[in-house]
């Protein structure tokens, strides 16, 4: 199993619905069934509203729910759509996901380890979903997944895929102002450096298994869909990720439908 495959499934073990929808500073609250699925209807109305003010005529026979976790956003897609399939790295997300929907007959959950999404058709989906993902992959990982995302898009259909710019978290953590008292504010900044580095070095092992986070430019991000032969429709600011110093996106993309013979 990949690295990020291994972490995402303890996390599962350990805490699935804290670890899809984090506390402050990464902390995995523990939240009530019900509470926590009632994010996902009032998350998926609010994308259902943007799918139909964006792109009105788009088919709603096949969705797809990139990362799907244990199907917070799935199991309400199910009511939008005529079959749904949740996909995600961790095995242990998607049995607690098989199990916690069992009752909705349209919903299909697949495990995908692979760099791609080969297991899926070309052109398969009418609409495809991820929010709250892309942000956690290594950038060639989450670069990789885009044309994916793109590929497995029926003409026609919409994509919406959520990431920040690149957060560069170490480097916000060494230069972040010193706010602690008198002594380490009379430190030289090079001192402060080599310390939060350690600091920051043992944090990352003692937090084991945590959730990083990462992010792709703008730029970068546009020049994929078009070469994956895409339209970007619309660029929406997005701040979900959580870190306010930083811009995020929404990306809705549209796959042109194929020109008909004269």
């Amino acid at each position: 199993m990949r690295l990020f495959g291994r972490t995402w499934n303890a996390l599962g073990e350990r805490n699935a619905y804290g670890a899809i929808l984090t506390g402050a500073a990464g902390a995995l609250p523990e939240w009530d069934a019900d509470a926590f699925f009632e994010t996902g209807r009032a998350d998926t109305a609010a994308f259902v509203s943007e799918l139909s003010r964006i792109a009105p005529s788009v088919e709603r026979k096949a969705a797809m729910d990139f990362g799907c976790g244990v199907g917070r956003i799935t199991r309400s897609l199910a009511a939008e759509f005529e079959s749904v399939v949740g996909v995600d790295a961790a095995p242990a997300m998607i049995a607690r996901a098989r199990a916690l929907n069992a009752e909705l007959a349209n919903c299909e959950f697949v495990i995908n380890q692979k760099p791609d999404l080969e297991i899926l058709a070309t052109g398969r989906f009418d609409v495809v979903y991820s929010r709250l993902v892309l942000q956690h992959l290594p950038p060639t990982l989450a670069a990789a997944y885009v044309p994916e995302l793109i590929r497995v898009l029926a003409p026609g259909g919409v994509l919406m895929f959520q990431i920040p710019e690149p957060l560069e978290a170490l480097r916000m953590f060494l230069d972040a102002p010193v706010t602690a008292g008198t002594l380490k504010q009379r430190l030289p900044r090079s001192v402060i450096r080599i310390y939060r580095r350690v600091k920051y070095a043992y944090l990352a092992v003692r937090s084991w298994p945590r959730m990083e986070m990462y992010g792709l430019p703008y730029g970068k991000v546009v020049e994929m869909i078009t070469k994956s032969g895409a339209v970007l429709l619309q660029a929406v600011p997005d701040q979900s990720h959580g870190v306010p110093e930083v811009d995020g996106y929404a990306y809705w993309v549209t796959k042109p439908q194929a020109a008909r013979p004269s």
